[in-house]
């Protein structure tokens, strides 16, 4: 089992997630809004993520309609991670908050059809998809299980 560390900015809120199942890029407008930046995540399954700290949570609706609850630091703002709804199980941890982000490029990219021109894959990601493409996010999740 690999175990992975990680936290907040003002170090309030810790975790550790093990057996990551797949690293995401998301290029929707909605989560660049979200995260202020680029958005990378890294799914985890839910029995194998613990947090030690308060969060707080802002929930909305993703590309895929159904609702998303992301949690963050209510001291640095610092977002953790995310649950998904329709991904019941799974937590989306964002990559910056991760101790050893290096270790997790992106191997899969959604909502490929807002990607911003200027962003150039590297050959880590291997499958691509325009717009939410749910069911085939599902298929390549359950792969690499």
């Amino acid at each position: 089992m690999s175990e992975h560390n990680g936290g907040c900015h003002c170090g309030k809120v810790k975790f550790t997630a093990k057996d990551p199942i797949i690293s995401v890029a998301c290029n929707c407008q909605r989560c660049r809004k979200l995260s202020g930046s680029l958005h990378l995540g890294v799914i985890f399954s839910e029995e194998n993520f613990s947090v030690d700290g308060e969060l707080s949570s802002y929930e909305y609706v993703g590309g895929s309609g159904n609702k998303v609850n992301s949690k963050f630091c209510g001291i640095c703002g610092t977002k953790i991670y995310s649950k998904a709804e329709l991904f019941e199980g799974l937590v989306s941890v964002k990559l910056g908050v991760l101790d050893d982000a290096l270790d997790f490029p992106p191997q899969m990219e959604v909502f490929t059809n807002y990607k911003l021109n200027w962003l150039k894959d590297n050959g880590c990601i291997k499958e691509s998809f325009e717009e939410a493409a749910v069911a085939e996010r599902l298929t390549s999740i359950l792969e690499n299980l």
